[in-house]
């Protein structure tokens, strides 16, 4: 009697630990195709004669060595980087600051707060409702 116990709580056991792997492998699958195989895809393009049609005609690093003698594209890249340092350190700086000043007791905090909170709150109101 004691080994058919066993065995349910060992299926049981085995069932826990696979059920989740087993509901999850077709998302994962899906996004390893989806995301990282056109990922992959786009790579290998990039070292093509391709045009605005794939076409697969290789020709190696001509394509970035032809990019990156484009003074254009070292401006972009320069104008890139600023844009990222100067919105991540912004955003940062007024988000801390917005965090800070709502974890402190003032007056009127209870206006204050859900003025600042309802904005984030609608995006999920609205999904939902949808």
């Amino acid at each position: 009697m004691a080994a058919s116990t066993d065995t349910g709580v060992d299926l049981r056991t085995r069932l826990q630990t696979w059920l989740p792997k087993l509901v999850l492998s077709p998302s994962l699958a899906i996004m390893l195709v989806f995301v990282y195989g056109f990922i992959a895809f786009t790579i290998y393009l990039s070292f093509t004669d391709s045009r605005m049609l794939p076409s697969f005609g290789w020709v190696g690093w001509d394509n970035y060595d032809r990019l990156f003698r484009i003074r254009e594209w070292n401006t972009a890249i320069t104008n890139l980087a600023v844009f990222a340092t100067l919105y991540i350190g912004i955003s940062t700086l007024i988000g801390l600051s917005l965090a800070i000043f709502l974890d402190q007791k003032i007056r009127g905090e209870g206006v204050l707060r859900p003025i600042f909170l309802y904005p984030m709150a609608l995006s999920f109101i609205v999904t939902g409702t949808a």
